[in-house]
């Protein structure tokens, strides 16, 4: 639809990089996957010994494996928008730029936004902070300069902090709304702003940095109104269409025998990781393990010759 010519590329749609299929998809699918865990309706809910309800919230735990993850991210993503021109010229070196600077005013704002709540600074707000940023950028990347990719940062980090609240409120707990992986407030709704916000801001000038790119540009630099219709029509397009597709999935393979969506009420207890995988981080799990100490009290240190 967005690309190769479909609907919506006739139309002039502005998406860079994947705000649409790739942002605001799977934060659609995510979604419908959220509700359809609260709400099943096929054998899940039919299982005797398979209870929808609200996940407790937790913080992450493994602060290691964010950073890992926030490297290989943030790296792989400079390289994929500056690698969509599918050359390398002026272009693709701004499109890098660009979103290098939306990533990094993403994570220093978040980061700062919290630490003037809390006090305390952490790893977990600068890596939702970065992704928000990542996000917002990946449609406008092509389109926009450095100037506005700074303000697209900072705008994401603020909409993705207030987005955040919500799993927390008395609301989402009476309505089971579960998003643990934070895809509804990061790629949705800042895939959902990126979109919007590239028929505010995108640039003429900067898209045709690679001598081929010719568009009629945006509201605020080149006077195309029109442009912010399309976008906003291109968002709500995509998230429909990936909402309910993936949710007519997921009441489909609910229906095949040993593949319910929702697992046991006894795997929900002792953990995904431990129920899937047979692997955990925490040593509780396997009660028929006993706990390692490399002193017995009785027979003293053990021995390593």
């Amino acid at each position: 639809m967005v690309w190769g010519g479909g609907f919506l590329a006739e139309l002039g749609v502005l998406d860079f990089a994947g705000g649409t299929p790739v942002h605001i998809n799977s934060g659609a699918t995510a979604t419908a996957l959220s509700l359809y865990l609260s709400y099943p309706v096929a054998r899940s809910r039919k299982s005797a010994n398979r209870t929808p309800s609200h996940l407790a919230l937790h913080k992450p735990h493994n602060t290691i494996c964010q950073m890992i993850a926030l490297i290989i991210i943030w790296g792989s993503w400079l390289a994929f928008d500056a690698g969509t021109t599918l050359a390398l010229n002026y272009k693709s070196v701004m499109a890098m730029v660009v979103t290098n600077v939306c990533a990094s005013a993403g994570a220093i704002t978040y980061a700062v936004y919290t630490w003037a709540e809390t006090g305390k600074w952490a790893v977990d707000s600068v890596f939702l902070g970065a992704i928000a940023g990542l996000v917002m950028i990946t449609p406008s990347a092509g389109f926009i300069g450095v100037n506005t990719a700074l303000f697209f940062g900072i705008f994401g980090a603020l909409l993705t902090r207030q987005a955040l609240r919500i799993k927390f409120t008395p609301w989402a707990r009476k309505w089971r709304w579960v998003d643990n992986g934070d895809t509804f407030a990061t790629h949705c709704l800042c895939g959902f702003a990126g979109t919007i916000a590239t028929g505010l801001f995108a640039s003429k000038e900067v898209a045709s940095y690679d001598g081929v790119t010719d568009i009629t540009g945006g509201v605020i630099f080149d006077g195309n109104v029109r442009q912010l219709g399309i976008q906003v029509l291109e968002a709500c397009i995509g998230f429909t269409w990936s909402f309910v597709v993936s949710w007519l999935l997921f009441a489909l393979i609910d229906c095949v025998p040993g593949l319910e969506v929702l697992c046991t009420n006894d795997e929900i207890l002792m953990g995904m990781d431990a129920a899937q995988m047979e692997e955990t981080l925490t040593e509780h799990h396997w009660t028929d393990e006993a706990e390692y100490k490399a002193i017995d009290a009785a027979k003293g240190p053990i021995s390593i010759a």
